[in-house]
């Protein structure tokens, strides 16, 4: 029970940032720039919360450390910065084709095959391809299973090319924290892209 309720205070802490950062993102992007009082305050409020370790803290920190590395921001880097905060909260417009945001996803590297026959699925996001629903009908087609769930007995775990500023209040990012949590076990779900997952769809049809 301690376990139990250690973890869902550790979840409900991870929301609580999720949340804050995803206010503050939209906040940034609003007008198109990031300046360097923005810069600054997203450094401090990273460093302030060095706590959450979790997708997307751990990505938005690589890339802000990575920036810091000569010990300034220029003004290259804080636009690299705007178009991650974009990716992060699925700003981008999508103007009738998908968003490749994948730079700020923890897709499996290197990029892994993609077997259908006795495999089991699970989707999350906005698709290109279409509903979730026929996603899962091309998955069963080809002899995988497809199941709604992050489990012990997943295979792989697509994720949507479409942006979705909802993400953080779906299921989308606790399903990615998921799979992550049970392949820091030794698990080993293959997190794929939805254009890595509809190529090797194409080519199995």
């Amino acid at each position: 029970m301690k376990g139990e309720h250690f973890h869902e205070c550790s979840q409900r802490i991870e929301d609580r940032g999720i949340s804050e950062l995803i206010g503050i993102a939209r906040g940034l992007v609003a007008d198109g720039v990031v300046n360097e009082l923005e810069a600054d305050f997203l450094i401090r409020w990273l460093k302030e919360n060095e706590h959450l370790t979790c997708w997307p803290f751990d990505v938005l920190n690589k890339r802000v450390h990575a920036m810091l590395a000569d010990g300034v921001i220029d003004a290259e880097e804080r636009q690299e910065l705007l178009e991650l905060l974009r990716d992060l909260i699925g700003g981008k417009p999508a103007a009738g084709k998908a968003v490749n945001f994948a730079s700020a996803l923890p897709l499996t590297q290197p990029a892994p095959d993609i077997i259908f026959a006795g495999k089991t699925f699970c989707f999350t996001g906005t698709f290109a391809f279409g509903q979730r629903k026929d996603c899962q009908a091309a998955v069963a087609r080809l002899g995988g299973t497809p199941q709604d769930k992050v489990t012990t007995r997943l295979d792989y775990l697509v994720i949507g090319s479409l942006g979705n500023e909802d993400w953080m209040h779906s299921t989308f990012g606790r399903k990615i924290q998921q799979a992550l949590d049970f392949n820091a076990k030794g698990r080993g779900i293959a997190i794929v892209s939805e254009d890595a997952w509809a190529q090797a769809q194409c080519a199995a049809e």
